[in-house]
This record gives structure tokens, sequence and C-alpha cells, in this order.
């Protein structure tokens, strides 16, 4: 086998362990004296308790899809016309500076909302603020 095959197997394999300790993971955390029936039980129920904790991060099942769609589609449609023009790349990217800075001057999103999210999420969250940022535009001289 030369080196490049080495390398790819390696990655596959760490894939598939990724995937079984992802699956094995709330067995071997949750533990203490359960059965053994329990614990293939518990195994089966972890990942139908992670997809709702995952539909619901941003609040409701609602929001979350809300959240998730619009920045999907506003960030492809922003990219696919950014392939033809970079003009409409470097304007799509002041203006989501200026929503960060319109953020990070009126304090959206709040910080409860940000609490339980992780770095990907708080991040996808501020995305979707900063798309919307002339919402919040008037909130700045009311700060006053």
């Amino acid at each position: 086998m030369d080196i490049p095959a080495l390398i790819l197997l390696l990655v596959i394999c760490a894939i598939g362990a990724h995937f079984v300790l992802k699956w094995w993971w709330p067995i071997i955390k949750e533990r203490k004296n359960i059965m053994p029936e329990q614990m293939i039980e518990r195994a089966l129920q972890a990942p139908v308790k992670g997809a709702q904790r995952e539909g619901s991060k941003f609040g409701s099942p609602i929001k979350t899809l809300l959240i998730i769609g619009v920045n999907a589609n506003l960030l492809y449609w922003w990219l696919w016309f950014s392939l033809h023009s970079f003009l409409v790349l470097w304007l799509g990217l002041g203006y989501l500076a200026a929503g960060f800075l319109v953020q990070h001057v009126v304090k959206v999103p709040v910080t409860s909302e940000l609490a339980h999210l992780k770095i990907w999420d708080r991040f996808w969250l501020r995305i979707f603020y900063a798309w919307f940022w002339p919402v919040y535009a008037p909130y700045i001289s009311r700060r006053s």
C-alpha cells in the first residue's frame, strides 16, 4: 500500500470510530448500576433525544427551522451571485460587517439566548441577526 491509501484508510477508520463512540457514549456516560438491557434501550433512545435537542436549540422548533432556513438560503444565494461578481461578494461582506457592528452596539441577540449554544450555533444565530440589521439600526439612536 502506498502512503495516500494508508492515509485514506486512517481517515475512514477515524470517522467510523467517531460514529461508534458517538452512539455508545450515552451508555458509557450515564452508566450507573443498570442492566445490559437498559443500557441498550438508552443507547437506542439517545439519538432521538439528541435530535429533539438539536431541533429546538434556538428556542422552539419553528424558530430553529426559520433561523436555519433563512441563513442557509441567504448564504447560498449570496455566494452563488458572488461567483459571478466580486462586487457582490464585497458588498455582502460589508453588509454583514455592518450587521455585526449594529448587533454589538444594540446588544442583539441577548446573552441568555446564547448561553446554552455551542460556538458554531452562536455564530449561526449572529449571522441570522446580521442579515436583518436595518431593523435594529433605529434602536442605536434610542440607546442614548
